[in-house]
């Protein structure tokens, strides 16, 4: 009788993991025949696979910091000139196809480096602020009462205060740095996470399957954990992907507008914006355009993305 239990058990499994990978192939032929869906996966994901190769080969591009393009491209270090910005040219190799920009850096590999600090700090600003806000959001609603009141007081008061205006407070008191910036981002980031994970957990802890489980005799934890949260990631990720693109903007915008100190040796997409516009007024305007350009296909890229998911991942598009 054992081994027929464990028979059945794996015969289960299998169907599961069966169900799943069905289920993904289907999402991703709704995804392709979804033109506006996968455009945005399309350029999200060279952006993405541009910055994971920078991770494995930090010298790919040749220039990964101010001190390598100063080396690679004079052997010594110039002072700003606008002498040294030299506009779009084929003639010298593809670092100079986008011209170059401060301290006679070129744009492209300059621009290709930045991905991996971008996307970096994107990323682990709104991972880190949907896993707290979900965590948060599910169980306030699945277990109610005194524990769903008093944490939607506490995001209450959050979304009371503009998100970037009480980010900049935060970072205020504890200081100035880039790090403190995206730790502040991560402090206010949470809530939007937080009430969308309560709303879909009130839809469905009540359904048949949860009263099954509980019937079988299954912990609150582990409903929560394995059949509750499973349930709300679909329409996390609509927004985590729109976030995304949200986090590199304000970034770049603050540096240009410098609130955020930019850090000179860094490859940043900000910096290269803040660098640029110095020179607009030499008439070299591809010094801060094409860097502004890059951020936007970017940008307009994720929000393709995020409305195509919305949709692919609507219900009534899948039956």
């Amino acid at each position: 009788m054992a081994e027929v239990e464990v028979f059945r058990t794996k015969r289960k499994e299998e169907k599961k993991r069966s169900a799943r990978l069905e289920d993904f192939l289907f999402t991703l032929k709704l995804i392709v025949h979804n033109r506006i869906a996968f455009a945005g996966l399309i350029i999200t994901l060279a952006y993405f696979v541009i910055a994971i190769i920078d991770y494995i080969d930090p010298k790919w591009l040749g220039v990964s910091n101010l001190s390598d393009a100063l080396a690679f491209l004079h052997g010594k270090a110039y002072y700003p000139s606008a002498t040294l910005v030299t506009p779009p040219t084929l003639a010298h190799g593809w670092y100079y196809w986008l011209g170059t920009t401060e301290y006679g850096i070129p744009i492209l590999p300059d621009m290709l480096a930045a991905l991996k600090v971008d996307l970096t700090l994107s990323v682990e600003i709104v991972l880190t602020g949907a896993l707290i806000g979900l965590i948060l959001g599910t169980v306030s609603a699945y277990y109610g009462g005194l524990i769903d009141e008093a944490m939607m007081r506490i995001t209450d008061i959050f979304f009371s205060i503009p998100a970037l205006i009480l980010a900049l407070a935060i970072a205020f008191i504890i200081g100035l740095t880039f790090t403190n910036i995206a730790l502040a981002f991560i402090i206010v980031w949470w809530p939007i996470y937080a009430r969308l994970g309560r709303s879909l957990t009130l839809s469905i802890k009540n359904m048949n399957f949860i009263e099954a489980a509980n019937a079988a005799g299954s912990s609150s934890a582990r409903n929560i954990f394995y059949h509750v949260i499973p349930g709300v990631l679909s329409p996390l990720f609509v927004q985590f992907s729109l976030d995304i693109g949200t986090v590199v903007q304000l970034f770049a915008a603050l540096e240009f507008l410098g609130v955020v100190p930019v850090d000179p040796f860094l490859p940043e997409l900000g910096r290269m914006m803040v660098w640029g516009e110095t020179y607009l007024i030499f008439g070299k305007w591809w010094a801060v355009i094409v860097p502004a350009i890059f951020l936007m296909i970017f940008t307009i890229s994720v929000s393709l993305l995020g409305d195509g998911l919305r949709d692919v991942l609507d219900p009534r598009q899948r039956r």
